[in-house]
């Protein structure tokens, strides 16, 4: 279990799902699309909401197969391989504000560039 970023030094951390993001919305975002255009035909609306139920389905098992990463507001690196920490929470807006208005740590412009 980690306290403080190995990476930065920074105590700011957050846990999230090791899922991309990319592709979740990408899931919504053809399901959303495919409900509109079948339903657009009074024929294929149930198959339309067969498609939303679906995603929905999908969403729900991710859900709880996708393990849970520790991340650093800083220098947005992720710690896969270590114990996720109960004291740190979801991300949250105002932290990461905060470090965005902070100029980069040499650690992470590193790990960017790489």
């Amino acid at each position: 279990m980690i306290d403080q970023c190995p990476q930065c030094g920074c105590r700011d951390l957050f846990i999230r799902k090791d899922f991309p993001q990319r592709l979740g919305l990408s899931i919504v975002v053809i399901a959303g699309v495919s409900f509109l255009v079948l339903a657009a035909f009074p024929r294929f609306f149930y198959v339309g909401c067969a498609i939303l139920l679906a995603a929905v389905l999908i969403d729900f098992v991710l859900y709880f197969f996708v393990r849970k990463i520790t991340v650093c507001y800083r220098c947005r690196s992720d710690f896969p391989n270590e114990p996720v920490n109960p004291t740190h929470g979801g991300f949250e807006l105002a932290i990461a504000e905060k470090y965005r208005a902070l100029p980069p740590t040499n650690d992470s412009q590193q790990t960017t560039n790489t």
